[in-house]
């Protein structure tokens, strides 16, 4: 039942990605993407500061995009990345960025079970004319079960997005 629901989810995103390609605005450059918010946001007694800045290049994979970031946690927990990224564009300024990454993880702060974790999560954000984004982003980070502990974290971030330019267009 849960692999029909997450094949249910995955077939739903991917429709949405191809429906939302033609509201697509002009070709956005690299970004500096900043994020400031909670880490184990689902967990009060663990509940703590986080803040988050990664790469998000322009170089384009089919309709992916590379990213690699750092996330600090008040804990003391860190987790660098690094992974793919898409945008939808529902609007020209209203824009969902869906991601995908993997990383290494540590600290001392809430034990996700391993030092190899997964990240998956996305921002809605208001694109400006300027290209530049402020939003409102939601990520989990776990193991994907492949360790016996699987604590998992979950952040909720503001984010802005500050455009680089094209350095790296096709």
């Amino acid at each position: 039942m849960r692999r029909s629901i997450t094949a249910l989810v995955l077939t739903g995103i991917c429709c949405l990605i191809t429906a939302a390609m033609p509201a697509r605005a002009a070709d956005d450059p690299s970004y500096l993407w900043v994020g400031a918010g909670t880490w184990e946001t689902l967990r009060d007694q663990y509940r703590t500061g986080e803040f988050d800045i990664a790469y998000r290049s322009d170089y384009k994979l089919w309709i992916f995009k590379p990213q690699a970031g750092l996330l600090a946690a008040a804990d003391g927990d860190i987790y660098g990345y690094a992974g793919l990224y898409t945008d939808i564009y529902w609007t020209s300024h209203i824009v969902t960025t869906l991601s995908a990454a993997i990383g290494g993880f540590g600290g001392h702060g809430f034990d996700l079970g391993s030092t190899f974790e997964f990240r998956t999560g996305g921002d809605m954000a208001w694109r400006f004319n300027d290209a530049s984004r402020v939003g409102v982003g939601f990520y989990h980070v776990s193991n994907a079960g492949i360790t016996a502990r699987n604590g998992g974290s979950e952040s909720l971030l503001l984010t802005y997005s500050y455009p680089l330019g094209h350095q790296f267009s096709q």
